[in-house]
């Protein structure tokens, strides 16, 4: 018997060579056995059954998806989600644009020119005959041609779908406006009967995106948690903060604010720098649901290997008070590094400190600074990414510590 290689068979079959590595590796190519790092195959072998064969009813046969402009911290976090659930991912993107091949694999990749019309149709020739859904994730380039194209590109994709597929949209804020699914229902949905639901961003662009995982997920529940579903259009701001010229936000109310909180926490790991002052016991010791999240983000990034460190500014007096709080209690028992400093001590050494401290703030590394504003303020915080104010927080922080004693010791 004869054997070709996986390259050899490409041209015999159509499909790249990475295709049929895949199909090697899920058995699907009778015959087919590894030979070192190669894959060889029986000359004779027939090419796997395509899902349009009514074969495929008796056969199980990969879903596939393509997403265009997957090479978007969204694509590159939903790739892993759609695999676990059995689509063969393929991808289109702009040649123009830069591809992180460490975070798509073995993904198959086909690289063209968004705004060349001619670049287009050949490049969609070289893409599968058909798949189970398409998800578009939208770019923040503005050009006409590209607008223009984007329609077009999004409705030949559609001719490779049947009536059972599903399409989702990403769209920014300004390009969501030109509510481009409703073309397509009219121009590919009603003709082919697919389902088209959208998610549409809340944010000036992409890259402000501050959690891609999340928007991964809202893509994926649309793609197939609705695909009897169509003209399904979810809104979300994905926890976008608005900067100023000081590179500061706006005062948060309560809930914008911990929800700010929580997504800088997710963030924290092994390699984060966790350092917080604080002076509003009374509030951070509530039992609202809130605070006890809270304290529940703070245990979880210590649980990571997060280095934290907390200081607990309050007077001396009060030492009897806290023994038998609860929530110092948890945190001295976890990986969180507690300090007690005597609020009368740096009044009388060095009450500029008080004065930096304020209400109280948490710092991260030394790129965002969260900090409390005074109780009885409309807004229950901000947040920095300000160099100079960072600096100046962490530079108290430093100080504080040379005062600072063991919270476990104080407590006794």
């Amino acid at each position: 018997m004869s054997y070709l290689t996986a390259k050899q068979f490409t041209e015999k079959w159509g499909i790249s060579e990475r295709r049929i590595i895949q199909l090697c590796q899920e058995g699907r190519i009778s015959g087919a056995t590894k030979n070192g790092r190669n894959w060889i195959i029986p000359e004779d072998t027939i090419k796997p059954t395509d899902k349009r064969n009514k074969m495929s009813n008796y056969i199980d046969v990969q879903k596939r998806v393509l997403v265009a402009n997957i090479n978007t911290e969204i694509g590159y976090q939903l790739l892993p989600l759609l695999k676990k659930e059995g689509y063969l991912v393929e991808g289109i993107c702009d040649e123009k644009a830069k591809v992180n091949r460490k975070k798509l694999g073995d993904t198959d990749i086909l690289e063209t020119d968004f705004e060349n019309r001619e670049k287009l149709e050949s490049a969609l020739k070289k893409t599968e005959k058909y798949y189970d859904g398409l998800i578009f994730i939208d770019t923040n380039l503005s050009s006409n041609a590209l607008l223009k194209n984007k329609e077009w590109l999004i409705i030949k994709l559609a001719q490779k779908l049947d009536c059972e597929s599903s399409v989702v949209l990403v769209n920014n804020r300004e390009n969501a406006k030109a509510k481009l699914e409703a073309k397509l229902a009219k121009k590919s949905r009603e003709r082919i009967g697919f389902c088209i639901n959208s998610l549409n961003l809340d944010v000036p662009n992409l890259e402000e995106i501050f959690l891609p995982e999340d928007v991964a997920e809202d893509v994926l529940s649309l793609f197939t948690k609705f695909k009897n579903t169509t003209g399904m259009a979810l809104t979300s701001d994905v926890g976008y903060l608005e900067f100023d010229e000081k590179d500061r936000t706006k005062g948060l109310e309560t809930g914008r604010f911990y929800r700010a909180i929580q997504q800088y926490f997710r963030k924290l790991n092994k390699n984060s720098y966790f350092w917080s002052a604080s002076t509003m016991l009374e509030d951070e010791w509530t039992e609202e649901p809130l605070e006890m999240s809270f304290r529940v983000w703070n245990l979880e990034a210590a649980n990571r290997g997060a280095k934290m460190e907390r200081i607990f500014i309050f007077r001396k007096s009060e030492i009897s008070k806290f023994k038998e709080n609860k929530t110092l209690k948890i945190y001295m028992q976890s990986n969180i590094h507690t300090l007690f400093v005597d609020y009368h001590e740096i009044l009388e050494k060095e009450p500029r400190l008080l004065e930096i401290v304020g209400n109280g703030w948490d710092g991260m590394d030394d790129e965002v600074l969260i900090a409390d504003l005074p109780s009885g303020s409309e807004a229950r915080g901000y947040v920095s990414r300000s160099k100079r104010e960072i600096r100046k927080a962490r530079e108290c922080f430093e100080r504080l510590k040379t005062y600072a004693k063991d919270l476990k010791e104080v407590l006794k």
